[in-house]
């Protein structure tokens, strides 16, 4: 398989993707049209789809795709060994290319999910998966309905508009953890001492003093003094959610609580409670409460 002419990059992207999700990675590609993407620290989301042809990814990120069609055979080169052709693949496929390798494909036309993040992120979620990450091995057909689901829920996220940075990042932590398992095999966490009554003060405390804040699953692991893994778990077994469903319950009730006490219009008070904007507020409050937040002010005159 002959490498491709270099050209920088990404080509031929929707208006306004930018290559910015490839962090020092490259992918080379015959045509890329991204459907939708959205980028965290660390971490992006993507659905796309990519033309009949050669392709090239030199990877300085961890990358996991998704099948979203079935997968017709396709030829494959790793680094500088030798092609093959591989079998047809069903829809839910996932290819995983750990960072630091080069992998060449011949394949046709096809819709993919794909999510990218850096190598480091394994050490800021659980400083132990730092080492348990350099066992990854490049694979090309993997069967694991827990990480489909898993890279599903994250596109969906950017599909919606309203992506959750914590909800993003629980589900990073949640892929980082699976892909660990499933290439480390035995993989010993340690156990978390949990919460104390003081910490979890502490936490719930700093919530409330920034829940206009776009709030993130790591800083309130740093305020915690926990890893993030340890802190999801424990957050939850103290408080009784998870901290993702906490946040956005503290959010409607300040929203509540605004529109009892106050006459500023529902687009000030979405800010002011932390959505993104109106309609993300009328979106969640619709789903908890089964009314829009206008049904909600007015049953209060």
């Amino acid at each position: 398989m002959q490498a491709q002419r270099e050209r920088g990059g990404t080509a031929d992207l929707a208006p306004g993707a930018g290559q910015d999700w490839l962090g020092n990675s490259v992918y080379q590609a015959p045509h890329l049209q991204i459907q939708k993407i959205k980028s965290w620290p660390s971490i992006t989301a993507m659905s796309y789809h990519r033309a009949a042809g050669e392709a090239t990814w030199r990877g300085a990120r961890h990358r996991l795709i998704l099948a979203r069609d079935p997968r017709p055979p396709m030829l494959l080169q790793v680094e500088q060994g030798r092609t093959w052709e591989t079998s047809l693949a069903a829809p839910g496929t996932l290819s995983f290319c750990p960072a630091g390798l080069t992998i060449r494909t011949v394949q046709s036309a096809a819709r993919h999910a794909q999510v990218v993040w850096d190598t480091g992120l394994y050490s800021t979620l659980l400083p132990e998966l730092g080492a348990a990450a350099s066992e990854f091995e490049f694979h090309v057909s993997l069967q694991d309905a827990l990480l489909s689901q898993l890279v599903t829920t994250l596109i969906d996220e950017t599909e919606g508009g309203f992506a959750d940075r914590i909800l993003i990042e629980s589900l990073g932590t949640a892929l980082c953890i699976r892909l660990a398992q499933r290439f480390v095999g035995d993989l010993s966490l340690p156990t978390s001492k949990g919460l104390s009554p003081e910490r979890l003060r502490r936490v719930r405390d700093y919530i409330e003093a920034h829940l206009e804040d776009d709030l993130s699953l790591t800083v309130l692991a740093e305020v915690a003094c926990l890893s993030p893994y340890h802190f999801s778990r424990s957050f939850k077994e103290a408080a009784g959610a998870g901290p993702q469903h906490y946040v956005m319950q503290r959010r409607l009730e300040r929203a509540k609580t605004l529109m009892r006490q106050t006459k500023q219009p529902l687009a000030l008070i979405a800010l002011e409670a932390g959505f993104t904007d109106q309609s993300h507020l009328t979106s969640i409050f619709r789903r908890e409460t089964g009314k829009t937040p206008g049904r909600y002010r007015a049953a209060l005159a």
